[in-house]
């Protein structure tokens, strides 16, 4: 493994919304049509920074670049990006409610090679 993991910084986001975009335009690319993906780009598929906030979101990099990203949630909102929302989500209550783990993207340059397994184990 020649990658590093790490916790998410607020600094990364600019890498992280290219990343996903990269992500979800070639690797989705195969299951959804281009207009799909235009749609569902930051509503369904984006950048929460609360998550970056909430330390729950993570990051794997090579040679310093960001090559997959990823996490859990403590918060209500299930998924998509943080555009278009004010303020934090309420928490979920521990005691009734899981924690729900969040999108993943891999670089497509970087698909199958144990990514988003480790993101997940982590999460």
């Amino acid at each position: 493994m020649s990658w590093l993991l790490r916790i998410a910084r607020a600094e990364d986001a600019p890498a992280l919304e290219r990343l996903i975009e990269l992500t979800v335009r070639e690797s989705l690319s195969r299951c959804y049509s281009s207009a799909q993906l235009a749609v569902a780009l930051g509503p369904v598929f984006g950048l929460d920074r609360q998550l970056i906030r909430d330390g729950t979101y993570f990051v794997a990099e090579d040679a310093g670049e960001i090559i997959a990203c990823g996490g859990w949630s403590k918060r209500l909102a299930v998924y998509g990006g943080d555009r278009g929302r004010s303020g934090a989500q309420a928490e979920l209550n521990p005691a009734t409610d899981a924690a729900r783990v969040r999108a993943f993207f891999v670089h497509p340059a970087w698909e199958r090679r144990g990514l988003g397994r480790t993101l997940l184990e982590t999460s």
